[in-house]
């Protein structure tokens, strides 16, 4: 089997699929995993189809019956939940006549090419752009190692444009933004593995009230991804008992600089009054 998650599996194979297939298909990808949990029978009465389309449709993606199937999946959830025991213990033996600065500096680095190599261009573009739309608010939102990732995106952004609010993971303050959301917000998800309940409902929230949903996520993706309009995956897997959010960052700096191309008039403006602020709290040290 490739790399391919089984939900890309199921997004790539859309339009090879009958009817009843691109039905079953659609409801396994809305409520992923739980929706392929069950026996075959579960899985069709869930979906409104037969027992013989779930076996067809799990064959055309590349196992050999729904016994794979299923195997399949839990190798991958148990991969895309690893605990930071579990994760240790799967590099621990690796590379140890490797200086462990040198192995993880190697990993580090090829999981930053391979997250910026392997992004649409034409997703990345639509992202740059509803960023840089100074008429949209924009929401920002991360869990608890990818908030200071959020926390850096909003204060760099903040520079850029207005309208920029980094929401806490406190629920009892969603309400007040909530209340103002329209289809006129942006909200940027970051979501990487153990996924947090608590942002997939913020999510979830902020999609029903008409919000487009902007989520950067691991290559196991986020179920957030079923309210995103946007996705952009990174490669977050190292010899560590930690994952990396380095590509997070380079990403979102990816970003940033994409957003600066697109208003660097309306940037430079607001930079060089913001910088007059500075310069008269002495809030940086003069350089001779």
């Amino acid at each position: 089997m490739s790399l391919q998650t089984m939900e890309d599996r199921l997004r790539a194979a859309m339009s090879e699929l009958t009817r009843a297939e691109r039905q079953l298909a659609s409801h396994m990808l809305g409520h992923f995993p739980v929706s392929v949990l069950g026996s075959v029978a579960d899985v069709a009465k869930a979906a409104g189809v037969s027992g013989p389309t779930v076996v067809r449709l799990v064959r055309k993606l590349g196992y050999s019956g729904y016994p794979e199937f299923r195997a399949a999946l839990h190798e991958e959830m148990g991969a895309r939940l690893a605990s930071p025991i579990a994760k240790h213990e799967k590099w621990a033996d690796l590379g140890r006549v490797d200086h462990p600065l040198n192995r993880f500096a190697t990993s580090v680095i090829d999981n930053l090419s391979q997250t910026l190599g392997q992004q649409d261009l034409g997703v990345f573009d639509s992202v740059a752009d509803v960023l840089a739309d100074g008429s949209r608010p924009v929401h920002l939102m991360g869990g608890r190692l990818t908030r200071t990732v959020a926390d850096y995106f909003a204060t760099a952004l903040h520079v850029m444009r207005s309208d920029v609010h980094l929401m806490s993971s406190l629920p009892n303050t969603w309400p007040p933004a909530l209340l103002e959301m329209s289809s006129r917000d942006v909200v940027v998800v970051f979501d990487i593995r153990r996924y947090e309940p608590s942002i997939q409902q913020f999510s979830d929230m902020a999609q029903a009230r008409g919000a487009e949903i902007i989520l950067l996520t691991d290559r196991w993706v986020s179920p957030c991804a079923r309210g995103a309009r946007h996705i952009l995956t990174s490669e977050i897997e190292v010899p560590s008992a930690w994952d990396t959010v380095v590509p997070l960052i380079g990403l979102v700096e990816a970003l940033l600089s994409a957003i600066q191309h697109r208003n660097w008039h309306q940037t430079r403006e607001r930079l060089d009054r913001m910088e007059a602020f500075y310069e008269d709290m002495l809030v940086f040290k003069r350089t001779r």
